[in-house]
Parts: C-alpha cells; structure tokens; sequence
C-alpha cells in the first residue's frame, strides 16, 4: 500500500518538475516519516510552512533540504562538495 503523498510525488517526477512546496503528506513522504512529525517539525521551526489561502499548509521544498542538509552534519565522503549538489545527490540517491 502506497504512503500518502507518494503518488502526487510520483506525478512531479514523472513531469521532470521540481515543486517548490508540498503539501504535509508529501514533505512527510519525502523525508518517510508520519505527518506529525512534519508538524512538529515545523513547531520547532526546523521546516517553514507556507498557507495557501486561509488553511491550506504547504512546506518549502528548501526547508526540506536545508533540514536534511543540517541533519548530514559530517557529510560522508560521497556527499562532499556540499551545497545544494550534496543535498541533491541525497535526494536523488533516495528517490527524493
């Protein structure tokens, strides 16, 4: 059975696009962890959200990958070069 937020993910990779925001389901997919923990994650003021109109939450598609690039503190080897072609390699490697 499929997480939530996988298929809307697999839609963006098929396309080649690379959204800027996704919704909680999706962010929590991405990083394969329960959407309250997004949510805590964003109470904590580690992921920024972004509301689209009143209610809807989005999560920036930087904050996720300034999050994970925090959580690699010592890069392993494969990674080094840093930035955002390190983060890259991450999320490419994991199907991100």
């Amino acid at each position: 059975m499929a997480r939530r937020g996988e298929k809307s993910q697999a839609r963006w990779q098929e396309a080649g696009v690379e959204p800027l925001v996704h919704t909680v389901d999706e962010a929590a997919a991405l990083l394969r962890v329960h959407r309250a923990t997004i949510f805590r994650l964003v109470r904590a003021g580690k992921l920024e959200r972004v509301y689209i109109g009143r209610r809807s939450v989005r999560i920036t598609r930087a904050s996720l990958e300034r999050f994970v690039r925090e959580q690699l503190g010592d890069r392993p080897p494969e990674l080094e070069g840093g930035g955002q072609r390190g983060v890259r390699e991450l999320f490419r490697r994991f199907g991100l």
